[in-house]
């Protein structure tokens, strides 16, 4: 551990700094993908009107094709239009612009997803210098105090300050995932929906993290439930109304269902089983239900939610739950 720390900044303050400006970037990067899938949008739409544009076009060359051959007399042709070329063209160019613009978007989205997993991975190893750095310090501490029962003392202290330390950290920068249990236990739980429903499972593109659909897909499939293989939705929002309402991004599980009664049980015991070991996850709302006779399910994984997620949350309630009884035994 010394040797780890020789080669760590001289103090805390510096890998403190140097956390809090990893986190600014993964921000800043955040917020540029958010502008990077809005122009997506544009060049989606340019496309759209661009195609709409063109299949005018071959339906009015059509029809005059169709007036031409009913008069069943040989004449020479009509000047061209000159309307339906400049049309044609524009719709063409449309249509380019818009397939053009949507492929540089999705390299630039992909190179900004690759810089995000960059700087997480670096987060994460200035967290690790800083727990080593903190460790090293303790140590020292240890020696200048003296004193077999005051070293053992400040020794389980400084254990529990660096454990603290580490499950802080790792609570604020954790990627959801389901243990290979946990899977199993899902499974089992679930398993009384198998011949009766199905989910089809999807996550947020723009957040890998959010690929844990992978992991609750796995789940479903140990209770023998048919799903999808998740697959990747890019949610681009409208914007540029002045004073239009700020909507807020979903996070979290949400989970949407048909009307069918296998269906609806099925997601409120999904939702439950996610629940329970610390995940966030709720039913759409909006709209509440598909309109679909079959009894299926859609499982949507947007980016993690702020605090806590797993295990991290539920220890966080318990502690939450044990300093509340704390203070009231207190009061009393």
């Amino acid at each position: 551990m010394i040797q780890v720390a020789s080669s760590l900044p001289s103090d805390a303050s510096a890998l403190e700094s140097a956390i809090s400006a990893l986190e600014s970037a993964l921000t800043a990067l955040d917020s540029k993908s958010g502008l990077w899938e809005t122009l997506a949008w544009l060049f989606t739409g340019a496309v759209v009107i661009g195609v709409a544009i063109e299949v005018r076009v071959i339906v009015l060359e059509h029809r005059d094709a169709l007036t031409e051959w009913s008069r069943g007399i040989v004449r020479p042709p009509d000047r061209p239009s000159h309307s339906l070329f400049i049309w044609g063209l524009v719709g063409s160019i449309l249509v380019a612009l818009g397939v053009a613009g949507e492929f540089g978007v999705g390299i630039k989205i992909a190179l900004i997803n690759g810089e995000l997993r960059t700087k997480n991975a670096e987060l994460r190893r200035k967290s690790d210098q800083l727990i080593a750095l903190l460790h090293v310090e303790t140590q020292e501490a240890q020696k200048e105090a003296g004193g077999a029962n005051e070293r053992a003392s400040k020794n389980e202290k400084d254990a529990e300050t660096e454990r603290l330390a580490r499950a802080k950290i790792e609570a604020a920068v954790g990627w959801r995932s389901l243990s290979e249990q946990e899977k199993r236990d899902i499974g089992a739980a679930l398993a009384s929906f198998s011949p009766k429903a199905g989910a089809s499972m999807w996550f947020n593109a723009s957040s890998t993290e959010a690929e844990i659909a992978g992991d609750i897909a796995e789940a479903l499939r140990f209770g023998h439930i048919t799903t999808t293989a998740p697959g990747g939705l890019m949610d681009m929002r409208q914007g540029g109304s002045w004073n239009a309402e700020i909507k807020s991004v979903d996070t979290g599980v949400v989970i949407q269902s048909t009307k069918a009664p296998a269906a609806v049980e099925f997601a409120k015991a999904l939702i439950k089983e996610l629940a329970s070991r610390g995940f966030d996850a709720k039913r759409q709302t909006d709209p509440p239900f598909e309109d679909k006779p079959a009894a299926v399910i859609w499982v949507n994984v947007g980016p993690r939610p702020k605090g806590p997620q797993g295990e991290y949350k539920l220890q966080a309630e318990r502690d939450a739950k044990a300093k509340k009884a704390t203070s009231t035994g207190t009061a009393r």
